[in-house]
């Protein structure tokens, strides 16, 4: 999943150029240089006593699913050593029950982007089709 916000939104012509891109390169490209935030999703990490790829939704998380999710923010290459906040987990969904999720969101995001986000996880999953 990338999510590209603009915060606030200024409702100029140039996000609509940006969803009509069809390639995620020039979409990344084009959201760096309008001064958009974009989120990925975290990378998981393999877990040697499992053997499967997990992530640290530090015990707010507790039903395997296919739509837990942690987003990040890019690297941000314009600051010394390209360091940014890509370990900074900006939003977090996950299943603890039969039909019960959670989410953890901070800013920049709003309450309503982030639910907003989290709703597009309900729709098909291409991994699991």
């Amino acid at each position: 999943m990338i999510c590209s916000l603009n915060c606030p939104w200024s409702g100029d012509s140039s996000i609509n150029k940006f969803l009509d891109e069809s390639n995620t390169k020039k979409q990344l490209e084009f959201a760096a240089a309008s001064g958009s935030t974009v989120l990925k999703n975290k990378a998981p990490r393999w877990h040697e006593n499992l053997q499967c790829w997990c992530l640290n939704f530090h015990g707010r998380v507790t039903v395997a699913s296919v739509k837990n999710f942690q987003l990040v923010a890019t690297m941000d290459q314009s600051q010394p050593g390209g360091k940014g906040d890509e370990e900074l987990v900006l939003l977090q969904f996950g299943k603890v029950g039969d039909d019960t999720f959670t989410m953890d969101y901070r800013q920049p995001l709003s309450a309503f982007q982030a639910f907003a986000i989290c709703l597009t996880s309900f729709g098909t999953k291409l991994a699991c089709e």
